[in-house]
């Protein structure tokens, strides 16, 4: 559940520079290196799982074994001492069940597509922190010493020096990577393959002092393409820890919601009317919430599917001086503006309050823009009026990865 947000702003801000022209590759960068890896295998070798049960049921699993491994090594300092040499058996390559951990990742991937798929989102690429390993960013770490960057330090450890008398350990003494030394060559990676214009890492706030060296890292190597990267930050979720086991999983997130809703409508059916295809939807729509913004594109959609005026080839805007009529024509001529303004701060909130403000006003509209019984001129440009408005509603929900719906 923690990731859902990254994965929904993420999908956001793809959308958003795919609909402005951009050529965009989603990557999901999965985290499966790092002493908690050991700790997972310790946890795996404890919960007894078979590779079936794992395959049919891969994220609660490991994370069950994690959180199980994490309990228990409260207790035993062993433990924590078994998975740091499990994870540097890891990076020399010389850990006997790789195979086993290849196929956990497989089954991982297979389970995130098909939750991800619930939510309309894919990726293009899927990475894994596995893929720089001391083995593969060795040639990382040399250009770093080569310019001068990386320290020694009399324990054994690498560093970095940044900004503000921070240091940043790259390489630790036992010779292994950190999260840090593997984006660095993930970042290298990445500019290699795709030759970006941005890279955009959508990652919760608390990562922030993680970005800081990261990209500090990156303009002492006086790379050109440094600037280019930014940490796009958001709140963490409170109240979750993954090694307390008090996480909350996306699918049961999703079930719940699918459920509840369903319940929800059969406890309250909708009701249409054929006056001017307006649909009454017996539900709460108080409130700025995706209810609305669905509930006004249906009401839209169904106008122009019922309301028996066609839609004119021009405008006559002389025939459009109602004070509704001009507020909404001015707002939906806002909409490339606020889908720039939205790509300068990438913030969906923008977008998002333009849409409930368009919803407001087309609502507002209705009242008092008749079609039915009017002069067909007349009624063909208002037709007109609301068939923008919904192409703007639809287009924005879209980018925020609503699908509209064209009944409710």
């Amino acid at each position: 559940m923690g990731h859902l947000r990254s994965t929904i702003i993420g999908n956001f801000i793809s959308n958003l520079h795919e609909h402005l022209g951009g050529k965009v590759v989603r990557i999901n960068y999965l985290g499966d290196w790092g002493t908690q890896f050991g700790l997972l295998q310790v946890g795996l070798n404890m919960s007894n799982y078979t590779d079936e049960m794992i395959k049919h049921n891969p994220i609660q699993l490991l994370y069950q074994a994690y959180v199980t491994a994490n309990q228990a090594a409260e207790n035993d300092s062993a433990l924590g001492a078994k998975a740091r040499e499990i994870f540097k058996s890891l990076e020399e390559g010389s850990f006997a069940d790789i195979k086993k951990w290849e196929n956990y990742r497989k089954y991982t991937v297979d389970e995130l597509q098909r939750i991800y798929k619930r939510l309309g989102v894919t990726f293009d690429e899927y990475e894994w922190e596995s893929m720089y390993s001391t083995v593969q960013i060795k040639s990382v770490l040399d250009q770093l010493e080569e310019k001068g960057i990386l320290k020694s330090e009399e324990d054994g450890r690498k560093v970095v020096n940044l900004d503000n008398n921070r240091r940043a350990t790259l390489v630790k003494s036992d010779g292994t990577t950190l999260y840090l030394t593997r984006d660095i060559a993930a970042a290298l990676h990445r500019y290699d393959r795709h030759s970006f214009d941005r890279l955009l890492y959508v990652v919760e706030n608390g990562q922030n002092d993680h970005f800081t060296a990261l990209m500090g890292t990156m303009k002492q190597m006086d790379l050109p393409w440094a600037e280019r990267m930014r940490h796009v930050k958001f709140g963490r979720i409170r109240g979750m820890s993954t090694r307390k086991g008090s996480v909350v999983f996306l699918k049961d997130v999703l079930d719940e919601t699918r459920d509840l809703m369903h319940k929800k409508q059969l406890e309250s059916p909708s009701i249409s009317t054929a006056e001017e295809g307006e649909i009454k939807v017996r539900i709460s729509l108080q409130g700025d919430t995706g209810t609305k913004l669905q509930y006004t594109h249906c009401r839209l959609y169904s106008l122009e599917q019922n309301c028996g005026a066609q839609l004119p080839t021009e405008c006559d805007p002389s025939v459009l001086q109602e004070t509704e009529a001009v507020l909404l024509v001015v707002e939906v001529a806002r909409f490339d503006e606020v889908l720039n303004k939205s790509h300068e701060e990438l913030e969906a909130c923008v977008l998002v309050s333009y849409l409930f403000r368009l919803c407001n006003l087309t609502n507002q509209a209705f009242k008092v823009l008749r079609i039915k019984d009017q002069d067909p001129h007349i009624a063909s440009q208002r037709l007109l009026l609301f068939h923008s408005s919904r192409r703007v509603l639809q287009q924005g929900m879209n980018i925020l990865g609503l699908k509209p719906l064209n009944e409710m």
